[in-house]
């Protein structure tokens, strides 16, 4: 039996009341606390941005309109230098089930092959030659399951596709379960349990909901990180989550044991890790939370607000962080993206240290769609420049990407048509973009 150990790189001064505990033995019990507790004290992240994203490359973002001319064209748009230029890639529009919304379809790995794989709802679609042409076939979830359920599916260097399942949502207590299948997707077999038993961050309380926004990464020596953030009910005076926490799971041995909980910070989500060519990484994560009485000046100096209610002030961005150990520890998450409702960053690395993240921008400026920031210095810091993937309606657009050996990147973005959660089932484009930032 191993014991997850919490490495406190980052957390110096930050007090941690989590249960660590080996998982994949059964659900242990939990202790019910008062909820009459004092405020937990914030862990700190780093404000100060190396670039403001708010208008990049000396150009003002573009109109919905250009950017929806641009989405049905076999071209992306980079603002750089004062110019707006349009980049030739190769498009294509994946085979997609129904239902289908622009926040599922973006489950994505490459194999050991260089084969590519888009897991849908029933739907998994393969590319034997880089994202150029693409086959579906229907997939089941594992038993007791639905696809939205299963997170991401990602495959191992032999072959096999693993995903973690977990019920998620108000009071779910039981266990996540770990599952592996040898042909695809067409059958299941369950490897391992992850009990989900921790406290919120700070204090002995325990968790109200769950979700799993972020869900399942893999390395590239095939590690596995598997996260999940848990919140406490809202305040009943303010009406906002009085707590939230992003905890990590940790596999070295395919998924067959883990350690953790690890708290990797609290009011996190969202994200996914790449592999730098240093052999150290770089992770994603959607930090979200309202003004707190406890921050200061330079804190709130970075804030923004949901244009709807221009008065309050709070973080909806996309913060870094970095690992030197194989993502057993994270450092203190700095900003990136200096808009909000800029979120869902997804991280992606060439060989040459080139670092891209990709993320949605839901409030403007310019038309809502998919956005890619660079770095040539594997992320340390950004260029003055952007990349305008996709246009969307309705969620913003989530994208995943990989990276071929020629260090090709493609993108997979979801993009809804529609204009509510009940028109984009049917309404959701996903696009394969074969595209390379152009280099200095």
């Amino acid at each position: 039996m191993r014991i997850y150990k919490q490495n406190l790189t980052g957390l110096v001064g930050v007090g941690l009341a989590t249960t660590m505990l080996m998982v994949g033995c059964g659900t242990s019990s939990k202790k019910i606390t008062s909820k009459e507790t004092e405020p937990a004290s914030l862990m700190k992240v780093i404000t100060k941005p190396t670039v403001m994203t708010k208008e990049l490359g000396g150009v003002h973002p573009p109109s919905k309109d250009t950017l929806e001319k641009m989405h049905r064209s076999q071209y992306i748009l980079h603002a750089k230098d004062n110019k707006l230029t349009q980049i030739p890639v190769k498009k294509v529009l994946l085979p997609h089930a129904q239902p289908m919304n622009p926040q599922a379809g973006t489950s994505v790995d490459l194999d050991s092959k260089g084969n590519v794989y888009v897991r849908q709802d029933k739907t998994l679609c393969k590319s034997t030659d880089g994202g150029k042409t693409w086959k579906a076939k229907e997939i089941t979830s594992p038993s007791g399951y639905s696809i939205s359920q299963t997170g991401r599916w990602k495959v191992l260097d032999n072959g096999s596709f693993i995903c973690v399942a977990v019920k998620t949502g108000k009071d779910e207590r039981g266990p996540a379960e770990v599952w592996s299948s040898q042909d695809e997707g067409q059958s299941w077999n369950s490897i391992a349990k992850i009990n989900i038993d921790m406290t919120m961050p700070g204090s002995e309380e325990t968790y109200d909901e769950r979700y799993v926004h972020r869900g399942l990464d893999r390395l590239k020596d095939d590690t596995l990180l598997w996260m999940i953030d848990v919140r406490s009910d809202a305040d009943p005076k303010t009406e906002l989550p009085r707590n939230h926490g992003l905890f990590q799971f940790r596999s070295d041995d395919g998924g067959q044991s883990w350690e953790g909980p690890l708290l990797v910070w609290d009011w996190g989500s969202e994200g996914a890790v790449t592999t730098l060519p240093s052999g150290n990484h770089l992770a994603t994560l959607r930090y979200q939370r309202d003004r707190n009485p406890q921050d200061s000046p330079e804190t709130i100096k970075y804030m923004g607000a949901y244009p709807k209610t221009p008065d309050k002030l709070g973080f909806k961005n996309v913060f870094l962080m970095d690992s030197t150990d194989g993502g057993v520890s994270w450092t203190r998450p700095r900003m990136l993206t200096t808009v909000y409702g800029q979120t869902y960053g997804s991280p992606l690395s060439q060989s040459d240290g080139t670092v891209v993240v990709i993320h949605d921008t839901r409030y403007g400026p310019g038309g809502p769609g998919s956005r890619a920031l660079i770095s040539r210095d594997e992320g340390k810091t950004w260029n003055d420049e952007v990349y305008y993937l996709d246009a969307t309606n309705f969620t913003g657009s989530y994208s995943a990407s990989v990276v071929f050996d020629d260090d090709t990147i493609l993108t997979i973005a979801a993009s809804s048509v529609g204009y509510s959660w009940e028109e984009v089932k049917d309404k959701t484009d996903l696009y394969a973009i074969r595209w390379k930032p152009v280099k200095e």
